[in-house]
């Protein structure tokens, strides 16, 4: 048996002299590094060797590919289903991210954000024309003067082609046009006899619907990608200009030098990414 700590410091205090018999008590208290310590001497060695696994299990479960497939994914994803997948995707804030599934697949890939900025764009352009259109239609269905001459001269082609098929016999015989008479009877427009005076009287009208639509010309609308020198036809220095990024739909500020009555020279502080919708309004 094991002398207690104690009295061996008892043996050993000053002034006493330990005896042949204490000295060996002492000594027999503790194992020497020589000698071996057998299993059954360690308290709790064995009942802490029957919670272990067998070199065997423990080498077959970590080969087993299968051993956690429950719980953690293979490396290749294999035993993931399809709500395991959307799982990932919702986690991973991937879930609405366009992709392009073939590898010879070109062009640009958007998120549904710039999908839905882009779709705003054109029902924007589609609303412009719908307004357009809707414009158009309140023009011919008004009594506008020189829409009803327009259609009479619409009219007149329609009803006379034959006649003007032999006015084009007649100019390759080099026969003139106040030589032929006219077939039909036009008593709205004057005394006119002659394919001349109708042609004269024709293009006056034309010519009047044309100026008249030149005169009501007020806007100028273009699409630019940089510094760029646009002709308007809006006759005056006195205009708005608006600017405005046809992705974004953030307007852009520019710079803009007068050139003439006609011609501006439109300036950005740095290239734009994106095309750029101009409108100039005359005032």
């Amino acid at each position: 048996m094991s002398t207690p700590l104690n009295i061996i410091f008892s043996w050993f205090e000053k002034g006493d002299i330990p005896t042949e018999y204490q000295f060996k008590q002492t000594f027999s208290s503790f194992r020497h590094l020589d000698e071996k310590i057998k299993m059954d001497e360690v308290m709790g060695l064995h009942e802490a060797f029957q919670q272990t696994l067998s070199t065997t299990t423990f080498t077959n479960h970590l080969e087993d590919e299968n051993a956690h497939s429950s719980v953690l994914a293979k490396r290749n994803a294999s035993n993931l289903t399809d709500i395991n997948v959307e799982e990932w995707k919702e986690k991973l804030k991937i879930k609405f991210v366009a992709t392009i599934d073939g590898s010879e697949e070109t062009g640009n890939v958007f998120t549904k954000e710039q999908i839905g900025e882009i779709v705003n764009v054109f029902q924007a352009k589609d609303n412009e024309l719908l307004e357009h259109i809707a414009t158009i239609n309140e023009i011919l269905a008004s009594n506008d003067a020189n829409l009803d001459e327009l259609q009479e001269v619409v009219d007149y082609i329609k009803e006379n082609r034959e006649q003007i098929e032999l006015l084009k016999e007649a100019v390759i015989r080099n026969i003139s046009d106040d030589k032929i008479n006219l077939i039909g009877i036009y008593s709205n427009w004057g005394a006119i006899t002659y394919q001349n005076q109708f042609n004269d009287l024709v293009y006056d009208k034309i010519k009047n619907i044309e100026d008249a639509a030149n005169a009501e010309k007020i806007k100028h609308e273009e699409r630019v990608r940089g510094d760029s020198r646009i002709k308007h036809d809006l006759d005056t220095l006195s205009f708005v200009i608006d600017a405005y990024d046809t992705v974004t739909m953030f307007t852009i500020p520019i710079k803009v030098r007068r050139i003439d009555n006609n011609n501006i020279e439109v300036l950005f502080d740095s290239v734009p990414p994106n095309i750029i919708q101009l409108t100039i309004k005359k005032i």
